[in-house]
């Protein structure tokens, strides 16, 4: 079971912070969907990328100040605000629901059952997978050695 909070757009202001891929981020897909695997992609390619979503990211923002100077309320104006920008959240869940999400959005070789999570979610996953193994090293051990499947 999980809980979710999630900060506010309609309540409070939203911050220009906006998730832009770097050069670590794979690219293009090759492959059957499916079965398909991430590579690299070229220079170009990733300097298209990173100038298009910052461009496209400042725009949205400064569309979403005009309205909010225009007196517009906070909850019609963050329409215009792409998915990539960033907010705060608390999550709670517990044990079994936690090893179920990372079976799901970490890929790992060791896993019973494979996974292909998008990258972004997969890093997120890490870091929370890294929070589980120090706060509950006997959970996270078992497991692993259960092949990543949650009880």
């Amino acid at each position: 079971v999980w809980s979710y909070n999630e900060e506010s757009g309609r309540y409070r202001k939203l911050e220009p912070v906006f998730y832009v891929p770097g050069p670590e981020r794979k690219l293009v897909q090759e492959g059957k969907p499916g079965k398909y695997v991430f590579v690299s992609g070229t220079d170009e390619q990733h300097k298209i990328v990173e100038e298009t979503v910052r461009r496209s990211c400042e725009a949205s923002y400064a569309s979403y100040l005009e309205m909010l100077d225009a007196g517009v309320a906070r909850e019609v104006a963050r329409t215009v605000l792409p998915v990539g920008i960033y907010s705060s959240m608390y999550a709670t869940c517990n044990a079994r629901a936690l090893m179920h999400f990372l079976s799901l959005r970490t890929k790992h070789e060791e896993a019973t059952f494979p996974s292909f999570p998008q990258r972004e979610i997969e890093m997120v996953a890490e870091k929370m997978e890294a929070h589980l193994a120090e706060l509950m090293p006997l959970t996270y051990a078992s497991w692993q050695a259960n092949g990543r499947v949650a009880p």
